[in-house]
């Protein structure tokens, strides 16, 4: 049952101004908005005065998680640890729960009805079409992290990563590279109980070979994608230097890659940023610790998953009825490496 504290927080205000404004204090100066917001959410939130209980009510603040991620990468990855922290630090300020979490592919059926009680639902990941509308069947106020594809009835947040790799392409063209070697990770699609095969290329990846026809550089295109791990980036960048032209130039999907590239050029005896040149996403903080120090672009992943809570809050307390489709801007952090 909904409760004036739960108005008072989704609203932004006390519980003192929720608690005139129901009951309708005529001696009480509150402008029409606020006033008009309390109202609103009450009655999204089937509040009842003299705490009268919907017996069929569903806590609107209640939330779950649908990840496409293995409890592994899940706490392997500090860009989705951060998301994750993000989502939970603003589901507590606004007084909201993530009362149920469905990780896939599952090892048996999913009951996918059981999301209809929930507020919202916070996907994280890539996960397919059809899981995407089952999950919509059921639950109308979804919002979808980290998935570059658009949507007409999902809220989609996304990382500007195309964007930040065509700034790094450009710097290091700038710096007369033009042989820049491609290493990035295979982009999961997610069923309800498998992994499927998938055509999706991360836009990193994209970005990458659409630059490189643009400035005419096909003869250099050269992409390499394995894990996302420091380890399959070593035997990818071993492979890399024994060929009979090298890069001047690494461009790297995460910064745990970057790490494996550095560690084999540097075995190899070639130097950063004078024989190779090589750059990253992530921003993690061990790269600023890196000789010489990484170029990296450094995602607000917590502030991703801050605005999932916000929009499913929005679709909550509000009537909101498009989709959006928003794009969280990362920082650029040019270093020594490039």
């Amino acid at each position: 049952m909904a409760s004036i504290q739960d108005i008072a927080t989704l609203a932004g205000v006390s519980k003192a101004t929720v608690s005139r404004i129901l009951n309708q204090d005529p001696s009480f100066s509150v402008s029409d908005g606020t006033r008009n917001r309390v109202w609103q959410i009450a009655n999204q939130l089937h509040y009842k005065l003299a705490n009268v209980a919907n017996r069929n009510h569903q806590d609107k603040l209640h939330l779950a998680i649908v990840t496409a991620l293995t409890a592994q990468e899940e706490l392997a990855d500090p860009y989705f640890q951060e998301i994750l922290a993000g989502i939970n630090e603003q589901a507590t300020l606004w007084g909201m729960k993530i009362a149920d979490s469905i990780r896939l592919p599952a090892n048996n059926n999913v009951d996918w009805q059981n999301l209809a009680v929930y507020g919202a639902v916070i996907i994280v990941g890539v996960l397919t079409n059809d899981v995407l509308a089952k999950i919509y069947q059921y639950n109308k106020n979804v919002v979808i992290i980290d998935d570059n594809r658009i949507f007409d009835n999902y809220d989609v947040i996304q990382n500007d990563f195309g964007r930040q790799t065509k700034r790094l392409l450009d710097l290091l063209f700038a710096k007369g590279h033009r042989q820049i070697t491609f290493i990035g990770g295979e982009k999961k699609l997610v069923g309800e109980q498998r992994i499927e095969k998938s055509e999706l290329l991360d836009v990193r990846h994209q970005a990458y070979l659409d630059w490189m026809t643009l400035h005419q550089l096909e003869a250099y295109k050269d992409t390499y994608i394995t894990n996302w791990t420091s380890e399959d980036a070593m035997q990818v960048t071993k492979k890399i230097l024994q060929q009979a032209e090298r890069p001047t130039a690494i461009f790297a999907s995460n910064d745990l890659q970057a790490i494996g590239i550095y560690r084999v050029i540097q075995e190899m005896t070639y130097k950063i940023p004078d024989d190779i040149a090589v750059v990253s996403f992530d921003g993690i903080e061990m790269s600023e610790y890196l000789y010489p120090s990484l170029t990296t672009v450094r995602p607000a992943t917590k502030e991703m998953g801050k605005e999932a809570i916000n929009l499913a809050r929005e679709k909550l307390v509000g009537d909101r009825e498009s989709a959006i489709q928003l794009t969280i801007n990362s920082k650029l952090i040019i270093r020594e490496s490039m």
